[in-house]
């Protein structure tokens, strides 16, 4: 039989733990719980030290370009093997003018499916947090009840029974709060891996021009 004093302790502590979601550090969208200050786009002059981009909206109309700027942002592509895809790219190009303008196309394609890839992660991380927070309180809530169902068998009221299932359904669901919770920083990381490896990407292409 668990012991009152005890289980109404833990349940205090469970809920203290497993009812505050990740903090976001902008305090204006609770949705995002990241310490990373949400950048909703990235601008070209974040990463980027060659010519302008931002007046160039059909890359993809060139294949080839198109093809080479979503494979080199894929995460799951090691960087040497983005170096090797870069270079082979910059080599069928005639050096000067024509090699540049190219590989400036790319940054631009490069530069348009990050932020395009970056907003779908960010929009999930803000979609989780949306239901944690609805978690939360629904396990504070549950912890509530659990705590009025602790007062009525100190009163003497038999609810044995009643109280085993609502421990055990808290205790389950505040495991798997937790368990998301602990995600939430991993999750973090990869909109900011993202931007280093646009970074990385952008310095590979404008080690090949002139």
């Amino acid at each position: 039989m668990i012991n009152t004093k005890r289980s109404i302790l833990l349940g205090l502590a469970m809920a203290v733990c497993v009812t505050t979601p990740a903090i976001s550090a902008d305090t204006s969208n609770p949705n995002w719980p990241c310490v990373q200050r949400k950048v909703e786009t990235l601008t070209s002059a974040q990463i980027w030290d060659g010519p302008p981009v931002d007046e160039i909206k059909n890359w993809w109309e060139d294949r080839e370009i198109g093809k080479l700027a979503r494979y080199v942002i894929t995460r799951r592509v090691s960087m040497e093997e983005v170096e090797q895809a870069i270079e082979k790219f910059a080599n069928t190009i005639p050096e000067g003018k024509e090699r540049d303008k190219k590989l400036t196309i790319l940054f631009a394609g490069v530069l348009d499916e990050t932020n395009t890839v970056r907003k779908r992660i960010m929009n999930s991380i803000e979609l989780f947090q949306s239901r944690q927070l609805a978690r939360a309180a629904e396990l504070e809530r549950e912890g509530t009840q659990l705590a009025e169902l602790h007062k009525k068998r100190q009163a003497g009221t038999d609810v044995s029974a009643e109280l085993a299932k609502a421990q055990k359904e808290y205790d389950w669901n505040a495991r798997i709060f937790k368990e998301r919770e602990e995600a939430v920083p991993v999750a973090c990381e990869i909109p900011v891996d993202i931007e280093q490896r646009a970074f990385a990407v952008g310095r590979t292409i404008r080690f090949h021009m002139s």
